[in-house]
């Protein structure tokens, strides 16, 4: 009986292209835009490291960063596989349903399974393709080890709580949903999965290699763009101190010398982290490291003690300079309160990132050159922007459903024209997608192509790692602002 399970990271567009699609909740993006930035994909580790289990081979696939493996499989005609379990988006689910047709095709005993927020939030239409035999929705880890175990003993999936399938008569079935895991429960990621000579390119990273960490899953924020809420049930789970210091030595001494906190928001948990921080200046483990944090979430005391366990940037969901915006987003924070967040964070000696989306309700073309100007007023050291996109799962795309049924799944939003096209914008904001499109590359050109911000970067470069990166990154960037083209 075949026993081998792949979990696939599926090539999308040119072998080594930047597709950053390593979270569940599906905020994925990719491009020149976001200066080149790689990601390695740590929810697949996460949920292939659990799902290891007697009489069941796991094997994770980057097929974005080796190829040619995965071209090896295909020529052997996925011989021995019994199911490919792949992380799916609303942007990439069309994509990845042609990967598990060219699957099929060459062995149809595969079993295929889908897991992210895609499947959560639109199963009905996952299911509605014959080739897509499973879903799990939410949390995957529990879900997908049960699941397939069910599948490689040819058991009932109807058994299986989380998951989605189709019964003996073709009727689509999903079960009642897994209750969430404990945090401290989840693996430490076996990141020896990863390709072995791949180094995943990241623009911000100060020291080469690096890997990102899980602390923490959900959000204290409600914004009405954004799925992590939805997706992890309204509910903010973090791991234990004692838990996180247990993987950040692993991952030192895996080689690693930075790490990227890929938590929706790190800094909701001040007590906690000041311990994490407290022990990683105590266990002198010498990292550098990242995280995301929110404007309203961030003191002094912290980010200085940040700052001395090895943080060198923060990264900020800054989303707009109008504050009517920011309260139509449900964000919960105010202009304000960037101001003084980003103030603090250069005085604990920290760079920052600000990311801004544009086309919410209410914009305009002020709102849109007064958001430029707000972000060059905070001075970041690096700055994003986008168009804002409905995604499943979110109040946004339920309000856009309403008055544009023929959104359907929302899965004509892609990877190739995610975030610099227009989609479903003038019901959002009136605003024509042309024009929020000129609007991104405006901004960009705006912001970055100023001589006294290039000579601030240059001024700052310490090693020759560090040259380099920053090299890499502004042409991807360069090459956005003067063409649009991700």
């Amino acid at each position: 009986m075949d026993s081998r399970v792949i979990f696939l990271k599926p090539q999308t567009g040119p072998a080594g292209k930047n597709i950053v699609r390593d979270l569940v909740y599906g905020c994925w993006c990719n491009g020149r835009r976001i200066g080149g930035m790689q990601m390695p994909p740590l929810n697949d580790l996460y949920a292939a490291t659990h799902c290891r289990q007697p009489g069941v081979e796991v094997v994770f696939l980057d097929a974005q960063m080796e190829p040619e493996r995965y071209q090896a499989l295909a020529r052997d005609g996925f011989r021995g596989v019994a199911a490919v379990v792949m992380l799916s988006s609303t942007q990439s689910f069309r994509e990845d349903v042609g990967t598990i047709k060219r699957i099929k095709s060459l062995n149809p005993k595969v079993r295929a399974v889908l897991f992210g927020s895609h499947p959560t939030f639109m199963p009905a239409y996952c299911l509605a393709e014959e080739c897509v035999d499973f879903l799990v929705q939410g949390e995957p880890e529990a879900t997908l080890k049960e699941l397939i175990r069910t599948i490689i003993n040819r058991g009932d999936p109807g058994e299986v709580r989380g998951a989605g399938y189709r019964d003996g008569n073709g009727k689509i079935r999903v079960n009642p949903k897994r209750p969430f895991m404990k945090m401290d429960d989840l693996p430490i990621p076996d990141r020896s999965l990863l390709p072995a000579r791949a180094d995943y390119f990241n623009p911000v990273v100060k020291r080469l290699p690096y890997t990102t960490m899980q602390t923490s899953r959900g959000c204290p924020g409600r914004c009405i763009f954004c799925t992590a809420p939805t997706f992890y049930g309204n509910r903010y789970r973090f791991r234990s101190p004692e838990n996180v210091l247990a993987e950040l030595k692993e991952v030192k001494r895996l080689g690693f010398r930075e790490v990227f906190f890929r938590d929706e928001t790190f800094t909701a948990n001040r007590e906690r982290n000041l311990v994490i921080c407290e022990a990683m200046i105590r266990e002198n483990l010498d990292l550098s490291w990242i995280a995301n944090g929110r404007v309203d979430l961030v003191d002094k005391e912290s980010l200085e003690l940040m700052k001395r366990a090895g943080c060198h940037m923060l990264k900020f969901g800054v989303e707009s300079g109008s504050d009517a915006i920011l309260k139509a987003y449900r964000k919960g924070t105010s202009t304000d309160q960037a101001r003084a967040a980003f103030r603090r964070a250069r005085d604990a000696g920290l760079e920052t990132h600000a990311h801004f989306v544009m086309g919410g309700p209410g914009e305009s073309r002020d709102s849109l050159e007064r958001t430029v100007d707000f972000a060059k007023e905070l001075k970041p050291t690096t700055v994003s922007f986008g168009i804002l996109t409905p995604y499943p799962g979110t109040e946004l795309f339920a309000r856009v459903a309403q008055k544009h049924p023929e959104i359907r799944d929302g899965s004509d939003s892609n990877m190739d024209n995610l975030h610099v096209q227009g989609f479903y914008s003038e019901s959002i904001c009136g605003l024509k997608g042309e024009d929020l499109s000129r609007a991104v590359v405006r901004a960009y050109r705006r912001f970055y192509f100023r001589p006294a911000y290039l000579l601030e970067r240059l001024r700052k470069i310490r090693t020759l790692e560090e040259l380099v990166i920053l090299g890499v990154a502004g042409l991807n960037v360069l090459q956005f602002s003067l063409t649009g083209e991700k």
